[in-house]
Formats: C-alpha cells, structure tokens, sequence
C-alpha cells in the first residue's frame, strides 16, 4: 500500500498519474497483461478510482469492455448509452387505467397489452439504514444496479423491504406505481417532520423514454401513457441501470461485452476525507491550516502472484519471467562421484558470488524426478551438472520451456549472466530423511 499527501488537488492529480504509471510499469515487468478500469470509491470513497484487471474466467468481477474504443468500467459503475426505442417515442395520450388479469411479471403485462418491455415501469422497493424506505424506478427492460443506486443515495446498505413496510408507505406489494404517492422532493439524510414520504429514484430511461405503463396500486390493473414530469416526479434522477451484454457503448456506440476479472490493484483519490476525519492538517503560505489531500494505492501481492502463474504456464508447470522468478537458475546435479558433487558445489558458489540467485538441487534422486521438478517450479535457467558432462568440460544450459545446450564451463558465468536478473542467492534441496517424504531443509550454498 502507498498514500500520497498533497497540498492541493492539483498536487493530487500529479500524484495520482505518476503512481498510475508506476503501476503499469509493475504489472508490464511483472509480465502480467492487466486492463485498467473505472471504478467506485467502494467503502473508500474518493471522487476518482481505477481498478487493474486482469481478465479471468474464475474472478469475482465483473467488467464491461468495448472492443471498439477500449472503455472499461467495472459493472458497477459502468453506464451504457441507451436510446428510447420507436415505440417508446409516440405520443402519450391521456394516462388510463387498464386491466391486466392474471399479470404478475413485466413480461406478462407486456404481452397483454401488446407494447415491449422497454415500454414499461419496474417498481423496486428498498430498505436503507441512513434513508429508510428507497423506491426506485427503472425501465422495465432494465436491471437495478444496487452499488449505483448505494452510490446515488448515498446510503451504505440496501435491503428488500417488507411487504408491511411497503404497505405503509400507501403502496400495494407487486402493483407500486410512482403515481399517487407521497414522494419526498429530494434526497435527504434521515425522514424528517416536514419530507414525509417516500425516496423515489428514478433511471435516466425514465426521464428518456416516453410514454409507460406502470402499477395501478392495486391487483389486477396497470396504468397506461405515464409520463415522467406529467403525472409524476422523482426525488432523484440517476443513472441506476446495471449494464448488460449488448448494450451500446456510451462512448462509441459499439456493444459492450461483459467479462470476469481478477482485480490485482485499486488506486483512490481520496481528497480529505480522511485528513479532515483526523485532523492531519498542514499550515499554508499564508499561515491558514488546510487539510492534506491524499490518494491510496494498493496491490494485492498474492493475487498478482497467483495471475502471473496463471498467464505463465504450461502443462509441465510454471514458467516465471526472469524479472519475478524466485531464483536465476536451477542447478541440478546429476550423479555421485565426488569429482561431479565438487563441480556442481563450485559452480552454485561461483554463481552466487556473481549475484545469480540459484536454486540447487544436489538430492540423490533419479534424472527424471529431478527434470520434472525443475519444469514443475519453473525458473528460467536450468543448468545441468553430470558425470558425462563434466568429461566433456561442459554444463547443459536450458531456458525453460527452450532447447538445452552444451555450453563450455569456463563460458558458462557469461551466459548465465547475460540472461539472468536477481539478487545472489543459493537454497540447496536437500534429500529427505527417513523420517520426512519430501525435501526438508533450506540452506547456503556450501554449508553441509
């Protein structure tokens, strides 16, 4: 995590974009492939967030991406550019009420009276603990977005409300119609004395489209031609709609397409929130105290690693860029005279007082085990001590996932050097004893 502290916003903006290029600049050289998205403040609020994605069947967001001019959002703040449909343009006769028996879903009072869903009203009634009773209205084509209507509320938690709960507010549970209720004329903290009623927020499409059919407050019937700022008004008007797969993009006009993400990082300008919560105030030119305006940065570092593992597999195991691999090289000796045991002992040290970080596997298990288990941990460079090798004054050289050469011992430092990044290190593998199944002790090169 990282906070910046400015002076002004202007301080902030700066801040803001040079940690937004640090960012890019990590993920490029931790080899990961990430999309940058619009996103909500969350529980942190801020006037400007952006979350980094990577795009990955198994995540727990949603992102909406147009293909066409690269706008990403995260689904819960992303819009889309909705235009009212031919029918809903007509012109609106006098609002009347009609019987739709039997009709208890948008799809089936659409189909009674003949006019598409866009051409409908959906009533959706919400329980808040800042607000108290929410209803919002949105075309009937269309789904609440409840993080955009938390957003637009500015409440912090939204729950069903109650059919008793409904009631009281004058309406009937299934048929609600906007019409006729005691709607308060704006949004406020708390119901009070004199802004009894009702919070009603409705979706731009409201506003946008044109005449529609609505609940009558009672069972059996629905209101024809309402029209927004006719026969009603909001308390609020918003843009409360979550977007779907196909809706047009607001920027270009292109369908969106929905996808899941990984978020591998979120960077907030926060303002003074937080300066202003604590105090944490600077004195100004003029001597006035002002409050710091800060930004947050994070990453999450067990996602990122687990997202480079994904991008960088196969299916013999993971295949690490150089610039994040554990260790430069994989040193495997193969055999048990001495004279191959003192080579290969040599060479991790040699290494390691060159600044290339080994990871030496000096256990007595047969080629293939050892083969697999280089594949399967996947650094880099796999470099390759033996018996047969060590005759020929020679050491293999695999990068992984690449085709193994025969490089001259005296040569080997340089082209090791030339490929590998990191810090000295050296682990040996050490072989399990009776009393463990698997490798148990990490420790310097050349200690026994």
């Amino acid at each position: 995590d990282a906070y910046s502290l400015d002076a002004d916003v202007a301080g902030l903006d700066r801040s803001y974009a040079l940690l937004a290029e640090a960012f890019e600049r990590i993920f490029a050289r931790c080899g990961v492939q990430v999309l940058a998205v619009q996103a909500g403040g969350g529980e942190m609020g801020g006037s400007e967030a952006v979350e980094y994605m990577v795009r990955s069947p198994g995540g727990e967001d949603t992102l909406a991406i147009c293909a066409a001019c690269g706008y990403a959002a995260n689904h819960e703040v992303a819009v889309a550019g909705r235009q009212p449909a031919a029918e809903e343009r007509r012109s609106a006769g006098p609002m009347e009420e009609v019987a739709t028996p039997g009709c208890a879903t948008i799809a089936e009072v659409a189909a009674f009276l003949g006019v598409p869903e866009s051409a409908t009203a959906k009533a959706v009634f919400f329980d808040t603990p800042e607000r108290g009773l929410l209803f919002a209205v949105i075309r009937g084509d269309l789904e609440v977005s409840e993080a955009k209507l938390k957003a637009a509320a500015g409440v912090s938690q939204l729950t069903p409300a109650s059919a008793e709960q409904i009631i009281a507010a004058g309406a009937v549970p299934g048929s609600a119609p906007p019409v006729g209720l005691t709607i308060r004329p704006s949004v406020s903290s708390v119901p009070s004395v004199d802004q009894q009623g009702v919070l009603v927020i409705a979706d731009q499409s409201i506003v946008d489209g044109g005449p529609l059919v609505a609940g009558a407050n009672r069972a059996g019937y629905h209101l024809r031609d309402v029209v927004y700022g006719r026969d009603w008004r909001a308390s609020l008007v918003a843009d409360i709609a979550a977007v779907a797969a196909g809706d047009p993009c607001a920027r270009c006009g292109a369908p969106l397409a929905l996808e899941r993400g990984v978020e591998l990082g979120h960077i907030f300008k926060l303002g003074t929130r937080y300066s202003e919560a604590l105090g944490a105030t600077y004195l100004d030119a003029s001597g006035a105290e002002r409050p710091i305006v800060m930004g947050s940065y994070g990453i999450g570092i067990e996602r990122l690693m687990q997202m480079i593992v994904e991008q960088h597999h196969d299916d013999a195991g993971i295949v690490w860029p150089a610039a994040v691999a554990p260790f430069d090289v994989h040193l495997l000796r193969l055999g048990r005279n001495d004279a191959t045991r003192q080579a290969a002992d040599e060479l991790a040290e040699e290494l390691e007082a060159h600044g290339i970080s080994v990871l030496y596997d000096d256990r007595d298990e047969s080629a293939g085990v050892k083969f697999n288990d280089a594949d399967l941990i996947g650094l880099p460079l796999r470099l390759l001590v033996s018996d047969r090798l060590l005759a020929e004054g020679m050491v293999e050289l695999k990068p992984r996932g690449g085709q193994a050469e025969k490089v001259a011992r005296d040569q080997i430092i340089a082209q090791v050097r030339q490929r590998a990044q990191g810090a000295g290190r050296c682990v040996r593998l050490w072989a399990a004893s009776p009393r463990h199944s698997r490798a148990r002790s990490l420790s310097p090169c050349g200690r026994s």
